[in-house]
């Protein structure tokens, strides 16, 4: 309830609350999907993460820049506990991630996960990539996972690379199977860890092209990219990264055009 007795000048001004979208406001539907509260994580005597908040709300899509050794892929690999956070609050959809096995279990069955190298199994082929885990965790059968898989591949738009093996297929197609094969545990989270960075330039645009058709279905997304222009076109919400801190955040509008802090200032005029 407001105070009605609160002096007026305390209210925050029209052009200030527009400023900067808060880290800890969900995007989306509004209702959130992951929430990241006050997240630590040291390796060793190196705080990686400092103090880290931030709400994704469901079917928003968040994409995270910033220099490298900032924290970018450090934060997304705790939220599906690849990394476990030192202290905080990490919550996906309403499990608050913890110690447990069946917890953190529970948690990867809701989080699918893109790296910057494939990590596909070489000597499989794409559809035994794609249907091995739906296979042993989700316990489907053969016709079924199949089936799944192939519609898969037909999403992003490689059906006829079913039988080859990985090293048969460009980078590209790679990742783009890379991106099937997370879908087909059916997450309701997508993380994304540069997932163009190794790709070669002419090979960039198809996985993201993939990964935008993910946005415009309402995957609820953060994607850590290099990728100024897909940020931009693609993202909810922008936060930049430094130093183990998320220093700003907000809608791609005012982060390009109209942002505030100096560290994200500096770092944009280094790349744009």
């Amino acid at each position: 309830m407001t105070d009605a007795t609160a002096d007026p000048t305390d209210a925050p001004k029209p052009s200030d609350a527009s400023l900067v979208r808060s880290a800890t406001v969900a995007g989306g539907t509004g209702e959130p999907m992951i929430t990241l509260e006050g997240v630590d994580k040291f390796f060793g005597d190196f705080q990686a993460l400092r103090d880290v908040s931030l709400v994704v709300g469901k079917q928003e899509v968040v994409c995270v820049i910033g220099p490298s050794g900032g924290g970018k892929s450090t934060m997304i690999r705790c939220v599906n506990r690849l990394e476990a956070h030192s202290s905080g609050t990490i919550i996906v959809d309403g499990i608050e991630l913890s110690d447990d096995v069946r917890n953190i279990q529970e948690i990867r069955r809701e989080c699918g996960m893109v790296f910057q190298s494939f990590n596909l199994f070489p000597h499989m082929t794409v559809l035994d990539n794609i249907t091995l885990g739906p296979r042993r965790v989700r316990k489907k059968s053969k016709a079924d996972a199949e089936a799944e898989a192939m519609e898969l591949l037909k999403r992003v738009k490689i059906p006829e690379q079913a039988k080859k093996l990985p090293g048969q297929l460009s980078g590209g197609q790679q990742q783009r199977v890379a991106i099937a094969r997370a879908l087909a545990m059916q997450p309701k989270v997508m993380l994304f860890d540069e997932p163009t960075s190794a790709l070669d330039p002419e090979m960039v645009k198809e996985v993201l092209d993939a990964i935008q058709d993910l946005a415009e279905s309402g995957m609820t997304m953060i994607v850590v990219t290099h990728e100024m222009g897909f940020a931009r076109a693609v993202a909810d919400r922008v936060a930049f990264m430094a130093d183990g801190e998320i220093v700003e955040v907000g809608t791609p509008e005012h982060f390009f055009t109209n942002c505030q802090e100096e560290r994200t200032k500096l770092f944009l005029a280094q790349i744009l």
